[in-house]
């Protein structure tokens, strides 16, 4: 029997069921976001309208909406007559993204601490744990991607859907940050830095978590190179065939 993995990209995109408008848009936008967020599409990589429809087996209608849409988010450039790109973030909006994040997720981790029940702790620890498993495994992408996903079930259990909706856009702008000005260094020292976040909040130690969410974005910001070397050619493609 043949496998189906040794099927051409033509002919797997043969296999998927086709969808149509806002489902089609949706799919484009979410393969690109994820592709974003763990460092996949570097920022300043060119997304050609034609490469992305025939992965999709769609018009190019569509793919023109979807991006139109994730430009409205800031994660992408619509450059005339050049086409669209991933956004590159400039080394002052990094700072201020940082800056606004720590207030933020400095009122968000505070409330948790006081409010949060057991099973949900628990089950923010287990993704503390699956992150620094991910990075000691060397799976840096699966790591890179639970961090944000740490970030966003705390703020989540704040239950203040505002500042959730702030913090997800920051965190999808602090993908393009970690694409762009991220080095291997850059998580090496978080394990520790969550493991005591966690402690603090598990205590009840609502000031002390606070400040320790503070530190933990600090020591991200802190490990960036803002004068990093010249990024690879990605090959988009393949990257939305697989990506997802």
């Amino acid at each position: 029997m043949e496998c189906i993995l040794s099927k051409s990209p033509a002919a797997k995109r043969q296999l998927r069921p086709r969808v149509d408008g806002d489902e089609v848009e949706a799919a484009i936008c979410e393969r690109i976001r994820a592709a974003i967020c763990v460092g996949e599409l570097p920022p300043g990589t060119k997304l050609p309208e034609e490469v992305i429809a025939d992965s999709f087996a769609t018009k190019r209608f569509f793919v023109r909406a979807a991006l139109q849409r994730l430009a409205f988010e800031n994660l992408i450039e619509l450059q005339k007559n050049r086409g669209a790109f991933v956004a590159r973030p400039s080394v002052k909006e990094a700072r201020d993204v940082f800056e606004a994040r720590r207030v933020i997720e400095r009122v968000t981790t505070e409330i948790v601490t006081r409010t949060a029940m057991t099973h949900q702790l628990r089950a923010l620890a287990q993704q503390v744990s699956e992150q620094e498993s991910h990075w000691n495994r060397g799976n840096r992408k699966q790591a890179i991607a639970g961090v944000s996903m740490i970030h966003m079930s705390l703020a989540s259990l704040a239950h203040n859907e505002a500042l959730a909706a702030a913090l997800e856009r920051l965190i999808l702008r602090t993908s393009l940050i970690l694409g762009l000005f991220g080095t291997p260094q850059t998580f090496t020292g978080m394990s520790d830095q969550y493991r005591d976040l966690m402690a603090l909040i598990q205590s009840g130690r609502s000031l002390e978590a606070a400040r320790q969410i503070e530190r933990c974005l600090y020591t991200l910001e802190g490990e960036l190179d803002f004068y990093p070397p010249v990024r690879r050619e990605v090959d988009l493609r393949r990257l939305m065939e697989t990506v997802g």
